[in-house]
């Protein structure tokens, strides 16, 4: 399997399961995730941030995922629970090479998740 889009669907279907051994073959060992916190340089570096966010997560709902060449995009809403209560749409853009993802880049509505990262309230 090489399409870009059904790759992120499988890797988002294994998340929203909490199945991160399945989500973890989607992924280049070599993965880069740029969020607006903090950049995780490796495939592990990633997970073990992604089960962080998972252990507050009530909700990982995909609205759409869009994909073209060696690319896609996905749109979900992600509703988690104290210490970072809130709602949010996030978009972030994949980028593969040879059937498994290698370059995340993540943009959302962050001052809900600030004092997560810096230990100070959300604006």
């Amino acid at each position: 399997m090489t399409n870009p889009g059904q790759i992120l669907q499988r890797f988002y279907e294994a998340v929203q399961r909490r199945d991160l051994d399945e989500a973890r073959q989607y992924l280049a060992d070599d993965l880069i995730f740029v969020g607006l916190f903090e950049t995780y340089p490796n495939a592990d570096a990633y997970l073990s941030a992604l089960t962080g966010l998972l252990s507050i997560t009530l909700r990982l709902d995909v609205k759409t995922i869009i994909a073209e060449r060696d690319e896609a995009a996905i749109f979900f809403e992600l509703e988690t629970k104290a210490p970072a209560e809130a709602t949010v749409l996030v978009a972030e853009w994949h980028r593969f090479r040879n059937g498994k993802i290698y370059l995340v880049n993540s943009a959302f509505d962050a001052r809900p998740y600030a004092a997560l990262f810096t230990g100070q309230a959300g604006a």
